[in-house]
């Protein structure tokens, strides 16, 4: 089993300026999804970016969930939250607090950095509300961990209906290959969220915010999405019927059907298009994500 090990100091390389030019004049990007501050920036947008100083990204992944902040300190926003088997690309360590780049939701921010371990390459994506991993492959065995629906996991074996991870050995029907689309795409994604309970910046099955509810079904049907309501409200394309989805005024759906959506409202919950316009007034905008 997998123990968390923080990063050192020297995994964090700052780069001068001196060593790095602009193409052209420096451009905002937004920092929520850029590694940008006005003290650091990632090296790879220095063609892009002007700073004092560069980082150069060193891949971590995370071996427990830990929630992603906005800023130093444990009163700073929490925007989202670290899985297991998630990527973290570090770019700066202080004092045991990881700055750097979510790369499963693209979201930057900074974590407790006892939860990031070495780069390890996820294979498969738990599709249960959670995957228990067992000393042996038998489903009586002694539980030795458990993951949420969402976290990533990196198959080292097989044996009979279990994986071997490093965490132990888990159901096969408890997770799917990360290349693997969920059955019935984003719509079925969405129904089998139903129940889950309501927590704010969550983005698993031990529960979700709006947006991380659109997150998370677009992600067990394989849909990169975005994190944030202002980028989905930007991302959509043309409706296409179920697994569209829909936005009223300020809240967010999934469309399953001709007459009804899912969406969260202290859980997830299925409710029909005229219970949902009638609470949160009219259709806003409604599309397709990818």
């Amino acid at each position: 089993m997998s123990t968390a090990t923080a990063p050192s100091q020297a995994a964090t390389v700052t780069i001068g300026r001196e060593r790095h030019a602009l193409t052209g004049p420096s451009v905002r990007l937004d920092p929520r999804f850029y590694p940008v501050r006005a003290d650091l920036t990632d090296v790879r947008l220095a063609d892009r970016v002007f700073a004092p100083h560069y980082a150069m990204a060193t891949a971590r992944t995370a071996v427990a969930p830990c929630a992603l902040r906005s800023g130093v300190g444990v009163d700073a926003p929490v925007i989202s939250e670290l899985l297991p088997g998630d990527c973290f690309d570090l770019l700066e360590l202080t004092d045991q607090t990881a700055w750097g780049v979510s790369m499963t939701d693209g979201l930057v921010g900074y974590v407790d950095a006892a939860v990031l371990g070495d780069a390890v390459a996820a294979t498969h994506r738990i599709v249960q509300r959670e995957a228990l991993f067992r000393e042996a492959p038998d489903s009586n065995a002694t539980i030795l961990a458990a993951s949420p629906m969402g976290a990533r996991v990196t198959a080292l074996g097989e044996r009979g209906a279990f994986l071997l991870c490093d965490h132990g050995y888990v159901a096969r029907d408890a997770v799917a290959p990360l290349d693997q689309g969920y059955p019935g795409g984003v719509a079925g994604a969405a129904v089998a969220l139903i129940g889950l309970p309501e927590r704010a910046a969550g983005r698993s099955g031990s529960g979700v915010d709006a947006t991380g509810f659109v997150f998370l079904a677009h992600d067990l049907a394989n849909i990169r999405a975005p994190r944030l309501f202002d980028a989905i409200g930007g991302s959509l394309g043309v409706a296409g019927g179920p697994g569209d989805v829909m936005i009223f005024n300020d809240h967010l759906a999934i469309c399953v059907d001709d007459d009804s959506a899912v969406h969260v409202d202290g859980a997830v919950k299925r409710e029909s298009l005229s219970q949902l316009e009638e609470r949160y007034g009219a259709l806003v905008a409604r599309g397709r994500i990818g």
